[in-house]
């Protein structure tokens, strides 16, 4: 719990904090067949109460790095997505404002394509390397990466490493303020005071339009489960008032999605990741 942004879960039976690319080919090697997650912020992810039988990797030291090119910022996955914002912002490359806001790492926006609902992360690459279990990097272009909206097909035991994004210089003053902007209105938007990891759903699309909207038609804004409660202010936030249990959360997701396919004929799939549950209650949220 004390890495997950939610302030929720239990414990991994094994954490590595690989700094450098041969840490983390190492640390492959030495997983096998085992499994994994990679854990960057915590800010998308709820983990079970049980915890995670798989190791968990956070990548840091030589994996967190910018240079800034002529046309292009390169960055490690480490690298916190807000970082790379506030660099785009006061090197005036333009293209970057989406970012403001959104927590989280590179390597983690880069697996979920993270982004607003019309700029993506995926928009702006030019290619990203990303580590195999054998050890190899591969570098991907976007094509190859085949982005859509909050996925990728790159295999999920491939470890994002690095990336290069297109970022053409801009007038600093126009850029300082679109960031601002953009930044002011999510602040005022979404819900950061109390720990949550962002949007719970992905925007169901038409004809139903975002998913805040489906929560809301469907009786759920401020619904509460033990310390969980869907927040009055954004009501596709889960938040966590002091002493959440992940069951909490995922009883409110699962009342969520029946009501939305009851009522409105529409099943809701979860935009964080769900780690540590069992079938029965990954099925019941719509998680594979």
């Amino acid at each position: 719990a004390g890495l997950a942004r939610y302030r929720i879960g239990g414990p991994a039976d094994r954490l590595g904090r690989p700094a450098s690319r041969a840490e983390l080919r190492a640390a492959l090697a030495d997983i096998g067949e085992t499994g994994f997650e990679v854990l960057g912020t915590g800010a998308n992810v709820l983990v079970s109460e049980a915890g995670l039988r798989q190791a968990v990797l956070v990548l840091g030291g030589e994996l967190e790095f910018a240079r800034v090119g002529a046309q292009s910022i390169e960055v490690g996955a480490a690298t916190r997505l807000p970082a790379l914002a506030r660099l785009a912002r006061t090197e005036a490359r333009l293209g970057f404002r989406f970012l403001e806001a959104v927590p989280g790492t590179v390597g983690g926006g880069l697996r979920m394509n993270a982004g607003s609902r019309d700029a993506w992360l995926w928009h702006l690459a030019e290619w990203a390397e990303a580590m195999t279990p054998e050890g190899e990097v591969v570098r991907l272009t976007p094509a190859a990466a085949r982005p859509t909206y909050r996925r990728v097909e790159v295999p999920e035991s491939w470890v994002f490493v690095s990336a290069s994004f297109a970022a053409e210089p801009g007038d600093p003053g126009e850029i300082m303020e679109a960031h601002r902007e953009f930044r002011d209105r999510k602040v005022r938007d979404q819900v950061y005071e109390l720990p949550s990891v962002g949007s719970t759903w992905k925007n169901p699309g038409p004809p139903h339009g975002s998913a805040w909207e489906v929560v809301d038609r469907v009786g759920m804004r401020g619904a509460r489960r033990g310390d969980a409660q869907i927040a009055e202010r954004h009501a596709n936030f889960i938040v966590n008032l002091g002493a959440a249990t992940a069951d909490d959360v995922l009883d409110l997701m699962i009342e969520t999605r029946r009501r939305a396919h009851e009522s409105l004929g529409v099943w809701l799939e979860p935009e964080i990741k769900l780690w540590g549950f069992d079938a029965e209650r990954l099925a019941a949220v719509g998680a594979s």
